[in-house]
């Protein structure tokens, strides 16, 4: 399913070059999420796609994300398949309990997204860029395992990681503190030599309270610039 860049890795997609300057480039660990940053998460037109029968409309669309998703804050339904305590099953029957909405609609919405985490080719480009100035690349997702293990089969991207944490198998999920202590002492990883890059805001900011470098990822090429204003990129 995972197709390859149509540019090679080694030829920048950006539409302008970053700035030229000197400097001696620290080796450090990057730790990306991937949701919404390495692969395509756009939920409300997802629930567009697959639910229209329940949201005819972008407004119906959206509505219908938030009962299904609750944000997916924490103490979110879920959130808790996120960790690894609810299997598809279950999560469509509480998850019609609490919306209103048909459990097998539901449950085939669940197993579909897969099909729908497609590989942002842009974001992919950083990753040999990264590499070949000497840092490391892990990767903390909050995913359950119906998506993680096909996606480790799938997605090319992974051969450039060292290593990372899904949320399902440690039983945790970010923002929560816990999340990023068991990815230091998993991923043996240092505090002051460490930068993170994830699209959800709270995430970001529980990573900075932990003392790591953050990136709020919006897209590639904003990402790109801020890892060179980190000085991560030349």
């Amino acid at each position: 399913m995972d197709k390859q860049a149509g540019w090679p890795l080694h030829q920048t997609a950006y539409s302008s070059p970053l700035p030229t300057r000197t400097f001696t480039v620290i080796p450090k660990t990057v730790v990306f999420d991937l949701g919404a940053v390495l692969l395509h998460w756009k939920p409300v037109d997802l629930v567009a796609r697959m639910l229209p029968q329940h949201a005819p409309d972008r407004a119906a669309a959206e509505q219908v994300c938030e009962r299904i998703f609750q944000g997916l804050r924490p103490s979110s339904t879920w959130a808790d398949f996120d960790r690894g305590r609810v299997e598809p099953d279950a999560l469509a029957d509480l998850l019609a309990a609490q919306s209103g909405l048909p459990a097998d609609d539901l449950l085939d919405f669940i197993h579909a997204i897969p099909d729908h985490l497609h590989t942002k080719l842009d974001t992919q480009l950083l990753l040999p860029r990264l590499l070949s100035h000497g840092h490391r690349l892990v990767y903390l997702s909050n995913m359950p395992l119906l998506y993680s293990e096909r996606l480790l089969q799938e997605r090319t991207f992974f051969q450039y990681f060292d290593g990372g944490i899904f949320s399902a198998v440690v039983g945790l999920v970010k923002p929560e503190q816990a999340m990023f202590a068991k990815a230091e002492s998993e991923l043996e990883l240092d505090p002051d030599n460490t930068v993170f890059i994830d699209d959800n805001l709270d995430n970001v900011e529980a990573a900075r309270r932990r003392g790591w470098e953050v990136i709020h990822f919006t897209d590639a090429e904003q990402c790109a610039r801020d890892l060179f204003d980190l000085g991560v990129l030349e």
